[in-house]
């Protein structure tokens, strides 16, 4: 969690250069709301989209007609493809690695072997566990697999080097083509295997994410959350375990009983602990599938058991209920062959008092969004929203920014009805995601600092019609909720309030970045969402005197000697010629402009942010 925040006001003025003469106008601004329609939220099972617009069926009934094999133009088997740091072009990483297909790698390749197992999951060359975990914990539900990976795919029948994958992005399927060019060493493939050596599924879903990211190297480092969500469309939460958390035991208990995905991990101090072994056979920021658990019958009392995998399909816990603990030797022998599988694949039983102890995060991604209610509860109720952050705009950063921080999105829920199973109580989830932000890497930029925070709205805010008058009741309200601001593309909490009304305000840390995200909420009764937006109107009896009059050459001649030799005007100049019009107009009741507000002017008219008009 970031420090505390505490946002301010900021001004808004229009700047307008309309034909022969050159206007200022300054005028109040009218608020306006817009509802999200109920069933906004996309299901997961609705039509796929062919990602890049690639239609797999036809290409590989047009690859079968001209009898060749698929090449991938928009994925190719070129360096480029690999990464561009670690894994660009000049590394020493890439040097002798050859693209090759699965027949070219071993005799009778196959697409599944059998079925699929979370064994057949082992992580290669890239630092990806985050996504390897997550795949495995997807084989354990074959309906969820079959949608993530189509079965009706082989190496014989209807083989044409074309596969595809399908993977939800924020609100819709995707269905990702590629060709089976995989990146080898010494006939080795480099990245993602199979424990059983002619099977290929893995490292082909491998290459689909890497397209869908734009490079191998792009998968470097992430959340096991992320690829959860990617998988199931779903939602994932993230509990602290160095909180008190009595219950925490039956909650996964119900996860898994709700085919939840688990995962875990063990926090770095530093990136010099990054997949660093502890005595006790695990390993720091490294990702863990969450499998299992058991309760078990020991003298007289019960033991709480969870079962783990490590994606690397080896290197396991070797404390209490480890493959070699003698504790197995004392339960029931149908009971021990039943649970105690000794073999060195990477799975292991733990007790949940040293899961605790050990681990610092479990992420659990709800398959449905009723995954963690009661049995008996419904659907939950959904709704979202696709959005922007646009510097000069809406971009106004958390609380800390007091200038900018009211100029964010804002949302207003109603909560009116109370949860069946607690009085007085509705639960909230809310869900942000960042996009896009993976494929940026190549091009220097990453997962922004993003979080939101949540305001009880007082009834007088129905009345506030103006923008000044909400841009000082905001910085006076104090957040009943705040998520943590991280520097991720999933930022998801749940939270339990009294019915009421709340603002959402969901923001980057740092004011004047840009970028796009989605808005996602949950609630288990009826609820309503709306956006609050603000437009700008001119009135026409506030100023309409304009300052520059005559001829468009007078005009021109007024901005070349206002702009200089390089003929535009930056925030500074534009300070200084609004404070030179004002000063001129007596009646006008301002305090002037500041840096900050002529920055944003020009970013409104200058789609090039450079701040500067030409």
């Amino acid at each position: 969690m970031f420090s505390d925040l505490s946002p301010s006001s900021h001004t808004y003025t229009t700047l307008t250069f309309v034909g022969r003469t050159c206007t200022v106008t300054m005028a109040p601004a009218a608020i306006t709301v817009r509802l999200l329609k109920d069933g906004d939220l996309p299901s997961p099972r609705q039509v796929t989209r062919p990602y890049l617009e690639q239609d797999y069926d036809k290409l590989l009934q047009e690859c079968l007609q001209q009898g060749r094999l698929f090449e991938d133009p928009k994925f190719p088997a070129e360096p480029k493809s690999l990464g561009y740091n670690q894994l660009g072009p000049w590394s020493s990483e890439t040097r002798d690695i050859q693209w090759k297909r699965p027949q070219e790698i071993c005799q009778s390749p196959q697409f599944v072997c059998e079925d699929m197992k979370w064994t057949d999951v082992c992580q290669g060359q890239l630092g990806n566990c985050w996504f390897l975990a997550a795949a495995a914990s997807l084989t354990l539900y074959p309906a969820l697999m079959e949608q993530v990976v189509p079965s009706q795919q082989s190496f014989t029948t209807g083989y044409a080097g074309i596969f595809h994958f399908k993977f939800w992005q924020y609100g819709e399927w995707q269905d990702v083509v590629i060709d089976d060019r995989l990146p080898t060493k010494h006939g080795e493939l480099v990245f993602v295997s199979s424990a059983q050596k002619t099977e290929f599924w893995a490292a082909l879903l491998e290459k689909a994410y890497a397209k869908l990211n734009g490079s191998y190297e792009a998968l470097n480092g992430g959340w096991i959350n992320e690829a959860f969500v990617d998988f199931t469309g779903g939602l994932d939460e993230s509990i602290n375990l160095q909180l008190p958390l009595p219950n925490l035991y039956p909650l996964i208990q119900k996860a898994v009983e709700k085919r939840s995905l688990m995962g875990t991990s063990i926090n770095i101090a530093s990136q010099n602990e990054s997949e660093m072994k502890t005595p006790e056979g695990l390993v720091k920021g490294h990702a863990y599938s969450v499998i299992g658990v058991y309760e078990v019958e020991k003298n007289g009392g019960k033991v709480q058991l969870l079962q783990l995998r490590n994606p690397w399909g080896k290197v396991e816990w070797n404390g209490r209920w480890s493959d070699n603990s003698p504790l197995w030797s004392q339960l029931d022998p149908a009971l021990q062959a039943k649970l105690h599988i000794k073999a060195e694949n990477g799975e292991f039983w733990m007790q949940m008092e040293d899961f605790m102890r050990c681990f610092n995060t479990l992420e659990i991604c709800n398959l449905t969004p009723d995954s963690l209610c009661d049995e008996n509860a419904q659907s939950w109720n959904a709704n979202s929203f696709q959005g922007s952050w646009v510097r000069g705009h809406n971009a106004g950063g958390c609380r800390n920014y007091t200038s900018t921080f009211w100029t964010n999105p804002q949302f207003l829920v109603t909560l009116r009805e109370e949860d069946e199973d607690e009085a007085g109580i509705c639960t909230l989830l809310v869900s942000l995601m960042q996009k896009n932000r993976r494929q940026k890497r190549s091009v220097g930029r990453d997962f922004l600092i993003i979080g939101f925070e949540i305001f009880q709205v007082p009834e007088k805010f129905d009345q506030m019609n103006l923008v000044s008058q909400r841009m000082t009741l905001i910085p006076s309200l104090i957040p009943v909720r705040l998520s943590p601001f991280v520097a991720q593309r999933d930022v998801t909490s749940r939270y339990q309030l009294p019915p009421g009304r709340y603002m959402i305000i969901p923001s980057t840390f740092h004011p004047h970045e840009q970028a796009v995200f989605s808005l996602r909420v949950f609630t288990e009764k009826q609820h309503t969402l709306t956006e609050i937006d603000y437009e700008i109107m001119a009135e026409q009896s506030v100023f309409q005197e304009s300052p520059l009059r005559g001829s468009l050459e007078t005009f021109n001649a007024h901005f070349a000697r206002l702009s200089g030799q390089d003929q535009e005007i930056s925030a500074e100049e534009l300070q200084r010629i609004l404070l030179q019009i004002t000063s001129k107009h007596t009646h006008l009741k301002t305090d002037g402009f500041t840096l900050e507000t002529c920055t944003s002017l020009l970013n409104l008219v200058d789609v090039s942010f450079q701040c500067k008009a030409a």
